[in-house]
């Protein structure tokens, strides 16, 4: 049986906090790296979920025909889609706000840095 030295399995470790914290990167700038990337994310998937219901919402208001249940069901929808994007938008606000208070880049000002960092080498 042939050993396997244990520097070789692995690569750099488990995503941004593997050996990139011991190669000159501050642990946590790649904390703050992965809270950016994983806030990115979350305001796109919550962006999108909102075009679904404010479309969805929309075509249940045209196709209400007059039923007063399902013009409120639509109403209902689309009040919700609305008051949930105001609730992420808010939430980035509060972050980028305490990222500059704190001195650290929470919220990433240029979104290539972030596509950089999901590319595999």
């Amino acid at each position: 049986m042939e050993s396997t030295p244990l520097g070789g399995i692995g690569g750099e470790g488990l995503g941004p906090f593997g050996t990139k914290a011991f190669t000159g990167e501050s642990a946590l700038a790649a904390v703050t790296g992965t809270i950016s990337a994983i806030i990115g994310f979350m305001t796109v998937c919550a962006a999108v979920w909102f075009l679904i219901n404010f479309v969805i919402g929309g075509f249940s208001w045209i196709t209400a025909a007059g039923d007063k249940a399902k013009l409120q069901e639509a109403q209902s929808r689309l009040y919700n889609a609305f008051i949930g994007l105001v609730v992420v938008v808010a939430g980035w606000g509060i972050l980028a706000l305490a990222g500059q208070f704190f001195g650290y880049d929470i919220i990433v000002s240029d979104p290539a840095t972030v596509i950089k960092q999901l590319q595999f080498k």
